[in-house]
């Protein structure tokens, strides 16, 4: 398969950034209703079951302002009471936030569980009314609403009835208040609307039952698979990695779950005449003309900040993408308001390689420092790669001056087979597994004048798993990469990159265990000097407990953990890492419990570190462990003895 490189294809991103808040007014400004010597009094019944000390606001529809003073709290009965000055006179949004002490009560589990903070719960209401009810149901329909950017009354009731008629057709409006359920026994349902709805919403969450809070998870899916207007398990194009419901089947698991859940609540008489179980259905009708309506207006990528519009160069790589095209589809998320983005296509796009994934990851969230942004659970995973196209998903969010902004996007590059590199580069060569997807401080040690790099300077190496080599002059300034070079060639036992634009070759060396050294030459074989491993503090602590340990542990498949004389830690199989790999030792042995030494591999505690707990007189390793927190990896072993050297616990 032809490999196309990806050079300043992060302006995509920045795109993306930009286009979550068009149609956002960034109007922080709260709206005051009229003023009348009455005032007026709504209650709202947020209900997965009952749901305690949740915050309540309002929200105007038409420029998502929040109305000054309208905020509740549901307290213990589940019910928030706002006073307003007068009735609402436009449609508006009613929103219920976790966090805190907020809990529902799931019926799946029988038990109340936490609404944590970043839950959000919404009914669109057309007009005014005092008593309103805030479900699964009503998500569903607010989402739909919010995402077209449809403000019109009309607009709202469509949207609502749409979801009542497939989902509770046994219903006369889904945004009055159900019952709410708050016990797992002992319950009898109301015979009325609101029995009814409360039963409907516990079958939903029986559907959701394999979650940890299976309201929650049905809620989440329901409004994610119903954006392309019908239960499909899928958004867009792309399945469920892990569905909570068999979408073939939704509709009978579903009026099951109500004939089931109706009768454990004292409803038996007549149950499909009483839910209308042979009216309910997948599918919101009517609503392709709404959802056609949403433009997000036109792109400019000349005005994205740092970026570069299609086609206008700067890449020097000789693969400029000619002849590809890039789709961009997915949804951004702004305060709590999702929008689909409608397909974005952008011609003359280089696209990623498929094995560079990992490094790809690492060069947007660089782009994002230099930008002055924090991005948050980055995520950059291949679905698929053929000749012909590569299709990428990217979930991020973003987050500055205090808005968060977050994206999960599909990349899709339609690929013409292309490859116009001209140079000498021999594709077949393949970076030592003691390369692959590492990163390397090295200090450069100056032979000749003539070259771009100081005496002394530490720069940092970054090696992927295809071959790319990514250099960072001034890693402390942690503002990402300022070159990379593609065209790795193999001379004698040297990996050799050449920098063509500035005049320099850059050769590597490594041993069996690790990097050895980098020399800087010119283009005439010149030496100018020589980037080796930057000292090791505290080095020492680790090579005197070198030998072999005999561990057990969960997540642990070899039952060995090697300790070099060198400092080189083989945890387990595929987990190995040389002493140029490390990047810090921290003596911890002074403390009064955990007493460690922890060794990282990564810039900071997030990425890969090993700790060796010692015993409490330091003189022993009773564990060890294997962290990456960023990735969620965790393994910890005890030392049960020792083979050879060392000392166990």
């Amino acid at each position: 398969m032809k490999i196309y490189k990806l050079r300043n294809w992060l302006v995509i991103l920045s795109v993306l950034v930009l286009a979550s808040c068009l149609g956002d007014d960034d109007d922080d400004n709260t709206t005051t209703p009229d003023q009348t010597a009455q005032t007026t009094e709504i209650k709202v019944s947020p209900a997965l079951g009952l749901t305690k000390n949740a915050t309540v606001r309002l929200i105007l529809l038409a420029n998502n302002t929040p109305i000054e003073g309208a905020t509740g709290n549901t307290g213990e009965t589940g019910v928030a009471t706002i006073t307003l000055n007068s009735a609402i006179a436009e449609p508006f949004i009613v929103e219920v936030l976790g966090g805190a002490d907020a809990e529902y009560f799931d019926e799946a589990k029988g038990t109340f569980l936490a609404l944590p903070a970043d839950t959000t719960l919404r009914a669109v209401l057309s007009a005014f009314k005092s008593e309103v009810g805030v479900t699964t149901l009503t998500e569903i329909a607010a989402t739909a609403i919010i995402n077209t950017g449809a403000t019109s009354a009309e607009a709202v009731n469509l949207v609502n009835e749409q979801v009542r008629t497939a989902l509770a057709p046994a219903l006369t409006d889904i945004t009055a208040p159900p019952q709410l359920i708050d016990a797992a026994s002992g319950v009898t349902a109301s015979d009325d609307q609101a029995g009814i709805y409360a039963v409907s919403l516990a079958a939903l969450a029986q559907l959701g039952s394999s979650s940890s809070s299976p309201a929650l998870a049905i809620v989440d899916a329901l409004r994610a698979d119903f954006l392309d207007l019908t239960i499909d398990g899928k958004v867009g194009d792309q399945a469920f990695e892990s569905p909570l419901y068999n979408a073939s089947t939704f509709i009978s698991e579903y009026t099951s779950a109500i004939q089931a859940y109706a009768q454990q609540v004292g409803l038996t008489t007549d149950l499909n005449t009483t839910f209308s179980l042979d009216n309910i259905k997948k599918t919101l009708e009517g609503l392709n003309d709404i959802f056609a309506s949403l433009d997000l207006g036109s792109l400019d990528l000349d005005f994205v900040p740092g970026g570069l519009s299609p086609g206008s160069g700067g890449d020097n790589s000789g693969n400029d993408g000619e002849g590809n095209t890039l789709t961009i589809t997915g949804s951004s998320t702004v305060a709590g308001v999702t929008t689909e983005i409608p397909p974005i296509t952008i011609n003359n796009v280089p696209a990623p390689d498929p094995n560079d994934l990992e490094t790809i990851k690492k060069q947007i969230e660089d782009s994002f420092v230099q930008q002055q942004l924090t991005v948050n659970d980055l995520a950059f995973e291949l679905v698929s790669s053929s000749d012909t196209k590569i299709v990428v998903s990217v979930r991020y969010s973003v987050t500055t001056q205090g808005v968060t902004v977050s994206s999960d996007l599909t990349y899709t590059w339609t690929l013409t087979g292309k490859d116009d590199d001209d140079d000498d580069m021999d594709d077949d060569v393949m970076l030592p597994e003691v390369l692959k997807g590492k990163s390397f401080v090295m200090v450069f040690n100056l032979t000749q004048s003539g070259s771009s790099y100081a005496d002394g300077q530490k720069v940092k190496f970054t090696f992927s798993s295809s071959g790319m080599l990514f250099i960072d002059t001034d890693p402390e300034a942690n503002n990402g990469d300022e070159m990379s070079l593609d065209d790795v060639m193999m001379e004698g036992t040297e990996y050799v990159y050449k920098d063509e634009q500035s005049g320099f070759v850059y050769r590597v060396s490594v041993t069996p265990t690790g990097l050895n050294e980098i020399n800087l030459f010119t283009m005439e074989k010149v030496l100018l000097g020589s980037f080796v491993a930057e000292g090791v503090t505290n080095l020492a602590l680790v090579t005197a407990r070198a030998g072999e340990y005999t561990v057990t542990g969960a997540g642990h498949s070899r039952g060995t953990v090697i300790i070099g004389s060198d400092g080189t830690i083989d945890f387990d199989t595929g987990t190995s890492f040389a002493p140029s790999d490390i990047v810090a030792i921290f003596d911890r042995t002074n403390l009064e419990q955990e007493k460690r030494i922890q060794i990282n591999y990564g810039a900071d505690d997030s990425g890969p570190l090993i700790n060796l707990f010692l015993s409490t007189d330091a003189s022993a390793i009773t564990s060890i462990q294997y962290r990456i927190s960023s990735e969620n990896v965790d393994v910890m072993v005890t030392v049960e003895g020792t083979v050879t050297g060392g000392g166990g616990g």
